[in-house]
């Protein structure tokens, strides 16, 4: 008798612990489905993935920027939607219940862009979307220096011995103009194709 009053005893014990278990199995199931897919690792992707990922980063950065809709962006840098949200896919807001499509505030993601440097403008490996934006907003500074819609006073004054990504930008102006009438600067786009591996 006592024994078999201690099984009924324990049974509700380990039923609950069992159920418990499965409640747990069940919440981090849901979270996994949840959570959206990584992008693929960059040291596994082709040459033509990488410049895909490239396009993909750069849609991103305007659409930070609010330079365009996501569909005009999409048309704009060559991509269809499944490209896009192959590489994008955590960074990108909305897209369900008619909801137009953002994009998060940043990112910490590896981008090959181009660094102007006193040699030229050379591709280096840069992480996150802050110093991708601090890039983007030199090259357009230094686009309106040429252009002759921002002085070099102004220019040097905002980028004299800025340092990104811990590497410091080249600023000298008078440098810039001599490279722009031999014909060296020609960029069209602040992403740079490596064709590298990470």
């Amino acid at each position: 008798m006592p024994s078999s009053t201690r099984k009924i005893r324990k049974s509700p014990r380990s039923s609950k612990s069992s159920r418990k278990t499965s409640v747990r199995k069940r919440s981090s199931a849901s979270e996994y489905i949840i959570r959206k897919p990584r992008s693929p690792r960059l040291s596994s992707l082709t040459t033509r993935e990488k410049a895909s990922r490239e396009r993909s980063l750069a849609l991103l950065s305007d659409l930070r920027r609010g330079v365009g809709t996501y569909s005009e962006l999409l048309r704009k840098h060559h991509l269809d939607r499944r490209t896009a949200s192959k590489y994008l896919g955590r960074d990108l807001r909305g897209a369900t219940r008619g909801k137009r499509v953002r994009a998060s505030k940043a990112d910490s993601r590896i981008r090959y862009l181009l660094l102007p440097t006193a040699s030229g403008d050379v591709p280096v490996r840069i992480r996150g979307s802050q110093a991708a934006t601090n890039l983007s907003e030199f090259f357009h500074d230094r686009d309106k220096l040429l252009r002759g819609k921002m002085s070099a006073e102004k220019f040097e004054a905002r980028w004299l011995g800025v340092r990104i990504a811990g590497q410091e930008v080249f600023a000298d102006t008078a440098a810039i103009f001599h490279r722009a009438n031999a014909g060296d600067m020609k960029i069209e786009s602040l992403y740079a194709s490596t064709g590298g591996v990470e």
